[in-house]
């Protein structure tokens, strides 16, 4: 490229578009322009003397109107960072680029990119502007909420688990490798109007995942409770009964605090100042009408919970391909898994104070 180009970076304010902006500044490789939602978004940007907007971009209908917009500017490509969700949380052994979308699906997420799929291939039909789709699975690295601090949190509080001990495969790409991704997918040739899976290029299990969190902040992985897949119908449905039970249980508690400071309300305005003395003891056991403490499990630590839709994650059986990636990209990842944990075990380190 002769001359650094425009860039705007939707949903800048995110673990993914803050760090895409670093890289593309800190590289001098465009001029960027955030467009974040909010004032307060600006924050992790705002060391950057950059030309901002305020846009909102989340919905379809904003989707489309971003498309709308580009193609009125001039813009010559949109590269949409999609989830390789669309193909399911445990994609199908054999699940590849073209592998058809899976829009019956049991969580909100994963319908909403199928959607947001579906209306950019539809919008892109016209030529107006080219549309390049990227799908990541599991997005690592630091400033990760989800997929870093979430599970070191979880390790830490003793209540992470492994299901099947951690066997299945786990499809990361590190955000550095991502945002590689996104840059090559703005410029390649042959990428026009295509959609690619992306990964670190590696066979990463759960395991590794989670023992690379748990040695950066000093937890035995090994200790992590192992759940076997042929007994989580059982317990996910146990976990079912059990929160309803505890939501009885809280209404009750309410209803108790509710009763009490009604009728006792209604004693001091209508009863003579001696009977309320004798009565005062015994306005103690209305609030019994919904006592009750939270589950606990051995040594007063809160029951184990698994996670449904992490429980469908760990089931994954299938290494997705980056082969298109590779030939139509250039995509390269430069940052290996291991070395991206080290990186991310840093900064775990220093948000939990570690160090």
């Amino acid at each position: 490229m002769s001359e650094r180009p425009t860039v705007a970076v939707l949903g800048a304010s995110g673990f993914v578009g803050t760090r895409l902006i670093e890289w593309l500044v800190l590289r001098d490789l465009a001029q960027v322009r955030p467009i974040v939602r909010s004032y307060r978004s600006l924050a992790r940007v705002a060391r950057f003397d950059l030309d901002w907007r305020l846009a909102d971009a989340r919905d379809p209908v904003a989707l489309e109107r971003a498309y709308r917009a580009a193609a009125r500017a001039g813009v010559r490509r949109l590269v949409y960072v999609s989830s390789a969700v669309v193909h399911g949380l445990a994609p199908a052994p054999g699940t590849h680029d073209e592998s058809p979308l899976l829009a019956k699906q049991p969580f909100a997420y994963n319908v909403s990119k199928v959607l947001a799929e579906e209306r950019l291939r539809r919008l892109r039909a016209d030529g107006a502007v080219e549309v390049v789709t990227l799908r990541p699975m599991i997005v690592f690295g630091p400033r990760s909420r989800w997929w870093s601090a979430q599970i070191a949190g979880d390790l830490l509080a003793g209540q992470a688990c492994l299901l099947d001990g951690g066997e299945g495969i786990c499809n990361t790409i590190y955000v550095d490798n991502l945002v590689h991704a996104m840059w090559q997918a703005a410029w390649a040739p042959g990428a026009a109007n295509q959609d690619f899976l992306v990964a670190d290029g590696e066979r990463v299990t759960w395991r590794d995942l989670y023992a690379a969190v748990a040695e950066a902040i000093g937890v035995a992985v090994d200790a992590v409770p192992s759940v076997p897949s042929a007994t989580l119908p059982k317990l996910l449905s146990a976990q079912r009964r059990a929160a309803l039970r505890a939501a009885g249980r809280r209404f009750a508690w309410a209803l108790g605090e509710t009763l009490q400071a009604t009728v006792v309300q209604t004693a001091r305005e209508v009863l003579p100042s001696r009977l309320l003395d004798l009565l005062k003891p015994r306005w103690g056991a209305l609030r019994a009408l919904g006592a009750v403490s939270a589950d606990t499990g051995a040594a007063g630590r809160p029951a184990l919970v698994v996670d449904r839709e992490m429980a469908a994650l760990q089931s994954c059986r299938a290494v997705l391909p980056v082969d298109k990636a590779r030939r139509l990209l250039g995509y390269a990842p430069p940052v290996p898994f291991a070395e991206g944990s080290r990186r991310t075990g840093a900064w775990l380190r220093f948000v939990f104070g570690l160090d």
